[in-house]
């Protein structure tokens, strides 16, 4: 399931694309930087970053807007990401 989330304030969306569905190169055991920010011209913006201790499904399952928040989630951690970049900047381990 593909999850499209528009960026406040911007033309720009997040997407997360489905961790079920990766490309045909790249294996279940490999890392899938499957959040995208996407401007209105269709240019990538980021592919996020990955949760460098996730070793589960090495992608994130889940993203969505919390308290004006950009927040995703694997297996095993709840993270805030950098809208402007995509980088993590807090995560909390769950599991």
């Amino acid at each position: 399931m593909v999850t499209t989330l528009e960026l406040p304030g911007t033309t720009d969306v997040v997407i997360l694309l489905d961790p079920d569905q990766r490309p045909g190169d790249v294996l279940p055991w490999h890392p899938f930087q499957n959040i995208v920010r996407i401007a209105s011209d269709g240019t990538v913006i980021w592919r996020s970053e990955l949760v460098p201790g996730e070793t589960t499904a090495k992608c994130w399952d889940a993203v969505d807007w919390v308290d004006g928040r950009l927040r995703a989630t694997t297996y095993s951690y709840t993270c805030e990401l950098d809208p402007a970049s995509g980088r993590i900047v807090d995560s909390v381990f769950t599991k």
